[in-house]
């Protein structure tokens, strides 16, 4: 159950940075936050600024709407003089602006060669969608990581600690990174930083979440328990259950102390041994002791793994389905995640339809 590369923490991050996404950019489910008409003599232009503290969003959208009338547009970033949009001679103008804390831009709008009105508009996720908005690279850290770009996120998360070696989100983000790169000392290093400065709820939680995780991984499993545990997975893989479950068994009995970690893992590996010789009602009374156990999210998800295969075996499709779903939503490895969700299809496959 203990696995070098579990993603406990992965899911809780995935999970983070889903929550924490804005899906209204990718969707464009846009909502006006204001908007204003302004009529200009020919060759006249408007300037005007917007901060952050007027739109706390991660990125929101700027649109100038013309009607029939054309006009040039220019946005331009003051933090770091960067020009983030120019077009001349276009009715409708629209701009999405990455953002964060300290963010401001002017825009310029100049009229072509009539009288004309122009609305401008900010808009921005739907009010009930707005998430946490961080520093501008952290905002990015977290769109890129929603959108699979992970090398990206990681990317932009050093670059905010570049620009503010205080920033404690960043360090909980990289942290994160770290973790499931194994740079555990690292990683460990980074959050008990992060943890000594003021963090936003999400963050604290994460950051603390991450603390355990790292201290668990940091502090292996027992010699005798890792030792047995592989010789128990060789004794299942080569179709020898009642010779893993003596050996599970015998660790559990044995005068060696174990913390809660380590008898949890043992009590999987005899509740899977008890499985594969069809001891089902012995198998369910184990892995419920070991998911007792388990302090660990990942572990717990390794076990309510297995428990939905042994009630997917015993035909009892409604507990089934709940331990593979939370198996999901606490975390599996990769290859666990998998079999999970095929599993979960096959359960809702041998269902017979609804009749309407």
């Amino acid at each position: 159950m203990s696995h070098p590369r579990s993603p406990a923490f992965s899911l809780l991050f995935v999970l983070l940075a889903v929550t924490l996404a804005w899906p209204a950019a990718v969707l464009g489910n846009w909502e006006t936050y204001k908007s204003e008409s302004y009529t200009l003599r020919p060759r006249e232009s408007f300037q005007f600024r917007v901060a952050f503290d007027q739109i706390q969003v991660r990125s929101w959208k700027l649109v100038v709407d013309g009607g029939q009338e054309l006009c040039d547009l220019n946005v331009l970033r003051l933090r770091d003089e960067s020009l983030l949009y120019f077009k001349t001679g276009e009715s409708r103008h629209e701009v999405v602006v990455p953002w964060g804390r300290g963010e401001e831009i002017i825009v310029v709008l100049t009229n072509r060669d009539r009288p004309a009105s122009f609305t401008v508009t900010l808009q921005g996720p739907p009010r009930d969608q707005v998430h946490a908005a961080y520093g501008y690279h952290v905002n990015r850290a977290l769109e890129a990581f929603a959108a699979g770009r992970r090398l990206e996120a990681e990317a932009n998360c050093r670059s905010a600690l570049l620009e503010d070696p205080a920033d404690g989100v960043a360090k909980v983000l990289l942290a994160g990174f770290l973790r499931d790169g194994q740079y555990l000392d690292q990683a460990a290093a980074l959050v008990e930083e992060a943890l000594e400065d003021e963090l936003p709820g999400d963050m604290r939680t994460l950051a603390l979440d991450l603390r355990v995780e790292l201290r668990r991984l940091r502090a292996p499993l027992p010699a005798p328990v890792r030792q047995g545990m592989e010789q128990a997975e060789r004794e299942l893989a080569g179709q020898q259950p009642a010779a893993a479950l003596v050996t599970s068994t015998r660790l559990l009995e044995s005068d060696l102390e174990y913390d809660a970690a380590a008898r949890a893992a043992l009590l999987t590996m005899k509740g899977r041994a008890l499985a594969a010789l069809d001891r089902n009602f012995e198998a369910v009374d184990t892995l419920t002791q070991a998911l007792a156990l388990s302090r660990d999210r990942g572990d717990a998800a390794v076990v309510y793994f297995h428990m939905g295969r042994l009630y997917a075996t015993m035909d009892n499709t409604a507990q089934a389905e709940s331990a593979y779903a939370m198996a999901l939503q606490s975390g599996l490895p990769s290859g666990l995640a998998l079999q999970a969700r095929e599993g979960l299809r096959a359960l809702r496959d041998r269902q017979p339809p609804v009749d309407r």
